[in-house]
């Protein structure tokens, strides 16, 4: 590979998962060659010594960087943003959180990309996205506000983007941006905001999609995510906020970018979170008032059935649920039908195990032909359930 990269893994307070991720990818890593920095604030120094354990084996592609200069996750992005301790004049970095890793084959296809001189590298697996209405198929952008439509939600993801340091952070003017584009370390899309300024500002860019699957991924099973606890505070007030601070070129698709992110099932677009995050008293009362004139532009969910979760009528917003799925059929609107059942695990509770088995299939066949070339056929001359049963009756 002709350009240097650093994989820059922000941890605190993790050694057991440090490792867990080093001892899977690490070698594969320095195979591929690719530097790993781990940035560290923890209270001791396990994760220190830990790093120092590889330091016989992997001296000079294994790098410990103190990082207790920074006041949180936000910051420690900050700063890898801005080169701090970075410890050679790598070509591109790569921030990850610290409980993800990538599998060779993965990393073949990065690799390959990276020899192109991208601006930027995205890693994307497109079963994500929740829509689906329009085709996804192009993998090289040369302009910015298509790209933003398209991957928006993705470059939330830390371990989703690659940045070329000389075209994208070495001329940025960090004061500047603080002072037009809040990008400081209280701001939790540092990353994006900057990527996205960033391209407005250039003549050319060049950014690249990487995809992946979903076994090409690993996350550490005893690595959770705190994002749950602020969520609405995240994905509302501060997400909403970051995306209309984009500069106007972004303006016609600022709603349907927020959306992107805050609609998909694992945030604010399934009922059956919805109702998990009622049960754990994070979406309260209090929450549902506090947005009630905000839910329509964050998520699907009708506001009505909003209000029935934090009523704990959790039965008669399933039943809701069921008859908006048959109406959606009905008046073949597969899209919305498609979402319902694929954001809401408890449909495979209101059908047999072989029926249900069939719907995924057909849906998850729907979903892959709209994002490949804008129209599916499965669905042709469906209007039921039953309809479905005996136009796939073979394979029952």
């Amino acid at each position: 590979m002709k350009n240097s990269i650093a994989c820059c893994y922000l941890t605190h307070n993790h050694p057991d998962i440090v490792k867990d991720v080093l001892d899977r990818s690490l070698k594969d890593y320095v195979d591929h060659g690719i530097d790993v920095c781990i940035y560290d604030d923890s209270d001791d120094e396990l994760t220190k010594q830990l790093i120092e354990s590889y330091r016989d084996e992997y001296d000079g592609k294994l790098y410990y960087v103190d990082v207790h200069a920074a006041v949180h996750a936000d910051h420690k992005m900050l700063l890898i943003q801005q080169g701090y301790g970075l410890p050679k004049d790598y070509d591109y970095i790569w921030p990850v959180k610290d409980r993800v890793c990538f599998t060779a084959s993965y990393l073949d296809k990065l690799c390959e990309a990276l020899d192109k001189d991208p601006d930027v590298i995205i890693g994307c697996n497109e079963t994500q996205r929740w829509d689906v209405s329009r085709p996804i198929n192009r993998d090289i952008y040369k302009e910015p506000v298509e790209l933003c439509r398209n991957y928006c939600f993705v470059s939330t993801n830390w371990e989703a983007t690659i940045k070329r340091r000389s075209t994208m952070l070495t001329p940025i003017d960090w004061d500047r941006y603080d002072r037009e584009y809040s990008v400081n370390m209280n701001n939790s899309f540092v990353q994006l905001i900057s990527m996205y300024v960033r391209f407005s500002e250039m003549d050319s860019m060049t950014a690249m999609i990487v995809h992946y699957e979903p076994e090409e991924r690993y996350i550490a099973q005893f690595g959770g995510s705190s994002w749950r606890d602020v969520m609405f505070n995240t994905w509302i007030d501060r997400w909403t906020a970051a995306i209309f601070s984009l500069p106007s070129i972004y303006d016609p698709y600022k709603l349907e970018i927020i959306k992107s992110e805050t609609n998909l099932f694992e945030v604010m677009g399934s009922v059956e979170h919805m109702m998990d995050f009622h049960a754990k008293g994070i979406f309260t009362r209090e929450v549902f008032e506090k947005y009630i004139n905000v839910w329509p532009v964050v998520t699907d969910i009708p506001v009505e059935w909003l209000e029935l979760i934090v009523n704990d009528e959790f039965e008669q917003v399933i039943m809701k649920v069921m008859e908006a799925y048959d109406t959606a059929l009905a008046e073949h609107d597969y899209l919305k039908s498609c979402n319902l059942i694929s954001a809401n695990r408890f449909f495979s509770q209101m059908y047999d195990a072989t029926t249900y088995h069939l719907l995924v299939a057909c849906y998850n066949r729907y979903r892959s032909d709209m994002l490949n070339n804008g129209e599916s056929i499965v669905f042709d001359g469906i209007s039921s359930v039953e309809d479905l049963k005996v136009k796939f009756s073979a394979y029952l």
